[in-house]
């Protein structure tokens, strides 16, 4: 792993993570981006579950309000 650069992660969540879950997702995204991670921790109870992740012009949303935006969506195009 290079630890030239360390990679600025915003994690929001629905609720307040604790050291140990923001370190393990640290430990995690630095094994997946091959660098240094620092989380910068958003919390958004909008999200109702679950977190988004973002960093450069990259997200993941594991968010459970993704997840119902989704489903509706689909229900509309008659795929569920």
């Amino acid at each position: 792993m290079s630890v030239y650069k360390s990679q600025k992660v915003m994690v929001k969540s629905a609720a307040i993570l604790s050291k140990n879950q923001i370190s393990s997702l640290e430990n995690l995204l630095a094994e997946k981006l091959g660098k240094s991670v620092e989380v910068l921790l958003d919390i958004d109870e909008t999200l109702i579950s679950g977190l988004y992740v973002s960093f450069d012009e990259a997200y993941v949303d594991l968010s459970v309000r993704k997840k119902i935006i989704d489903m509706k969506e689909s229900i509309k195009k008659g795929i569920l």
